[in-house]
């Protein structure tokens, strides 16, 4: 069974794993920045789809604390395509506006 589950210790920096069993199989990390956005600027996975999931446990994560914009500060081309695929960013920002939006208009990627 695959599980995803937020760091437990408390630092600056936000981090989930997924977890099959003990084996780590993906994590996304990033940080609440002083404008008060989510920088997300750790994403890696044995597989591209684990991305869908881990970044939208981290993005509900923040906006149940009531941030509501994420900045992707990822630079791999690749996997900017794929979160281009989940629609988490577009081809002209790396800056997804509007969290709550996101999670009300989306179905899943």
């Amino acid at each position: 069974m695959i599980s995803i589950l937020r760091n437990p210790d408390i630092t600056d920096k936000l981090c989930f794993e997924m977890k099959d069993g003990d084996r780590i199989c993906g994590k996304v990390c990033g940080y609440i920045s002083n404008d008060l956005d989510l920088v997300i600027d750790q994403l890696e996975a044995e597989q591209e789809l684990f991305y869908d999931g881990l970044v939208r446990s981290i993005l509900s994560f923040v906006s149940l604390r009531g941030i509501d914009r994420a900045v992707f500060s990822i630079e791999d081309e690749r996997k900017k395509y794929r979160l281009k695929g989940f629609r988490f960013i577009t081809e002209d920002s790396s800056v997804l506006e509007g969290i709550n939006k996101f999670f009300e208009e989306d179905t899943c990627g």
